[in-house]
């Protein structure tokens, strides 16, 4: 990449969580306000830190998320969470992020929310 996004526009907010979730995984809010990971393609953002059961989760702007399957394209892509919390590349029922990088190697998407 060529320029440096970290921070940008970035909404972040702390959340309890149901169990230890992973960095760069996507979560979803629950009724009683807490994260986990989604069971729909719906989700409330990117954790970027968790610990004792308490999630740091961007909501919005610059976020960095793992994946599992398909590579996603830099550019605008559509995107969607599976269960595990890993995004995936989602042409059918997923919503168009624009995608600014791409690590293979760490399977890491950068992208704005």
């Amino acid at each position: 990449m060529n320029a440096l996004l970290n921070g940008f526009e970035s909404n972040e907010a702390t959340f309890k969580a149901l169990t230890k979730l992973q960095p760069g995984r996507a979560v979803a809010l629950n009724t009683d306000g807490t994260v986990f990971y989604p069971f729909t393609k719906d989700f409330t953002g990117i954790v970027t830190s968790c610990k004792d059961n308490v999630a740091s989760v961007v909501m919005k702007g610059y976020a960095v998320a793992s994946f599992n399957s398909t590579i996603p394209t830099v550019g605008i892509c559509k995107l969607s969470p599976v269960s595990s919390g890993y995004m995936e590349v989602d042409e059918t029922n997923g919503k168009a992020y624009t995608v600014v990088g791409v690590d293979i190697s760490n399977k890491t998407i950068e992208f704005i929310l």
